[in-house]
């Protein structure tokens, strides 16, 4: 798009007589951009404004450079001054409204896409961009119109047949996402994160088999990240065993999100007298919990605006010794970083459920109970390194709704919560859970997360075809999290989806006593559920098949009484078990950490 915008603006120019001076400015500029120099170019743009100030192009030149420097707010006020000298110019509407969308303002995003189209109404890259926008508004179907008109007219556009398979994925559609991102790629190679989306989302499939999901992971590495590994000089860092080593962790999502709910009670708990901490930031959108991870003290990298190279440069340059990927194959991932091999051991852990397919990583954390020795090894390109009780341990919120008395024992009948997103809703799960709700007439199922509009629809459907009343059936939008949280308040036992199990969601659902039943599978993702509960000393609430799930539910569901004595336990057990005892977990992990670094010293001093 910046190309494009160049483009234009070059063509656009009509230049007064007494303006050769602004234009040669304009010309070192686009010269500066394209060479990657930002700054220098935002200089140049600088002094061109300081001579002509309301020179639109000038203004419009820079507004994209601070853009692109993610100094969106700077870059909306110029922007608005150029549709205010220029209030047909569709270029700068349409950048203004992914300005308004990355400052989060969405509604006027969307106003401002509308007004866009109105001048320029086939323009496929603005129908795009508002599909993006709706989807963000959560306004799902409007965004799959706009999506559709846009691939009518433009059916090889690859950006927007990626985004339409986000957004299917996002209603719950995933087979026809995962062909959407197959499609994105035969379009364009290149789209390294479409691929990664591909292979993520085979995870929530039950027709693909735990091998042909590794084979596509190992498909991925052989593309993007094998390549980069070729002639890498393994970082000569000085191999002394028992000197204090630095550690850096990786993650986009060190702010309120999962990954991070999992990762703070190692961070405070880390013995910094033995390892040095340093944390790769390459979070856009910084908040409380940002602030939070920040003033536990690490040494703290702002990494979003660095490009895999640059921050595979920075690791080296900060000599880190084991570098720890914590997003694996999900949204904004590192993983070309990783494959260049910027410290000599390199681990992936938390926030992914599945191995990376790489050979530049060497480690996969986990435990004995979601990896059981012996069973999955083959499905990994990494050592799996299990840690001795649990792979992870839980921080909830600061403020937490207090646990409330059991809600079956008020209504007269048993509430069943699905708290995870509609990705993990198999047909394969309604029609289990279908069979639940059979054998308990009385009984409703809470469904939290769905998004409205045909979304519902299908779900209804699903259950419809398995004879179950629709109106037995209470659909919940997503909300912040704490609403989440208080939604536990209406639900009696927990259904797991299968084959991917909840995580956040499992551990939300036992912090509020809402125990979850849970289905043992073959696959780390689909045994999560295996080490959450037995960790949490609930054993008993694990099926080991389809039957077994469903006597479980049943037979908890019946007895109430048990149900809310189980309620009534489930948070101090929490507190009590290795679930949330970061300090004892973060020891396990550190001994890990020098158990592989003793290896690895070993090594160099026998090669």
């Amino acid at each position: 798009m910046l190309a494009k915008l160049i483009k234009q603006l070059r063509d656009a120019w009509v230049k007064p007589a007494n303006a050769k001076a602004l234009a040669v400015l304009l010309n070192e500029a686009i010269a500066c951009q394209g060479r990657g120099e930002w700054i220098a170019a935002e200089n140049l743009l600088r002094r061109a404004l300081s001579q002509h100030p309301r020179d639109p192009n000038a203004m419009h030149l820079l507004a994209n450079n601070l853009m692109t420097q993610r100094r969106h707010a700077e870059a909306k006020t110029l922007l608005e001054k150029v549709i205010g000298t220029q209030p047909e110019n569709v270029q700068a509407h349409y950048h203004l409204a992914s300005t308004l969308e990355a400052l989060d303002e969405l509604e006027a995003a969307r106003q401002c896409l509308m007004r866009s189209l109105d001048m320029q109404p086939d323009s496929f890259a603005t129908m795009n961009n508002l599909g993006n926008v709706l989807s963000k508004l959560r306004r799902l179907d409007e965004a799959d119109h706009w999506y559709a008109r846009a691939l009518k007219l433009a059916p090889d556009f690859a950006a927007v047949v990626f985004n339409t398979g986000q957004l299917r994925r996002t209603m719950g559609r995933v087979p026809e996402a995962i062909a959407l991102y197959q499609r994105a790629l035969e379009l364009d190679p290149s789209l390294v994160g479409a691929h990664s989306n591909y292979i993520y989302w085979l995870n929530f499939l039950p027709e693909y088999t735990p091998q042909q999901v590794f084979e596509a992971h190992k498909e991925w590495a052989r593309r993007h990240a094998e390549p980069l590994l070729a002639g890498v000089a393994i970082p000569a860092n000085d191999a002394s065993p028992e000197r204090r080593l630095r550690i850096g962790y990786v993650s986009p999502n060190f702010k309120n999100h999962a990954a991070a709910y999992f990762f703070e009670s190692t961070l405070i708990s880390h013995d910094t007298t033995a390892f040095e901490i340093f944390c790769y930031s390459d979070v856009t959108d910084p908040d409380e919990c940002t602030a939070r991870l920040k003033a536990h003290g690490p040494v703290w990298r702002e990494s979003a605006n660095l490009t895999d190279v640059e921050l595979a440069d920075l690791v080296r340059r900060d000599r880190i010794d084991i570098l720890v990927d914590l997003s694996g194959h999900t949204y904004d991932n590192r993983l070309l970083t990783f494959a260049r091999k910027p410290a000599p051991l390199q681990i992936t852990w938390n926030g992914y459920a599945n191995t990376t397919g790489m050979s530049a990583m060497d480690y996969r954390i986990t435990d004995p109970l979601a990896d059981p020795p012996g069973t999955t090894e083959h499905l990994h390109s990494e050592i799996l390194l299990r840690l001795p009780d649990v792979y992870m341990t839980y921080h909830p919120p600061a403020v937490s709704p207090e646990v409330n008395a059991l809600p079956a024992l008020r209504n007269g009948f048993v509430t069943f919560g699905s708290f995870n997103a509609v990705t993990k809703i198999t047909p394969q799960g309604v029609q289990l859970w279908s069979r639940i709700l059979q054998a308990l007439p009385q009984s409703r199922l809470l469904m939290a997360a769905i998004p409205e509009g045909s979304t519902r629809e299908r779900l209804r459907g699903m259950f419809v075809d398995n004879a179950i009343d629709p109106l037995r059936i209470d659909f919940h939008a997503p909300v912040p999290r704490p609403a989440f949280l208080a939604l536990h308040h209406q639900a009696d036992l927990a259904l797991d989806p299968f084959p991917f199990n909840g995580t956040t969601t499992t551990c939300d659902s036992l912090w509020m006593g809402v125990p979850p039943v849970a289905l043992a599978g073959q696959t780390h993702a689909a045994r999560v559920g295996v080490t959450l509960l037995t960790n949490a000393g609930l054993p008993e609430m694990i099926g080991h098949s389809a039957d077994d799930y469903a006597d479980i539910a049943v037979r908890v569901a019946t007895d109430t009484s048990r149900l809310a004595e189980i309620r009534a336990q489930l948070r101090p057990r929490l507190l009590r078990s290795p679930l949330m005892d970061g300090p004892r977990f973060t020891r396990h992990l550190e001994s890990a950490y020098r158990d592989i670094w003793r290896k690895w010293c070993a090594q160099q001093s026998s090669d």
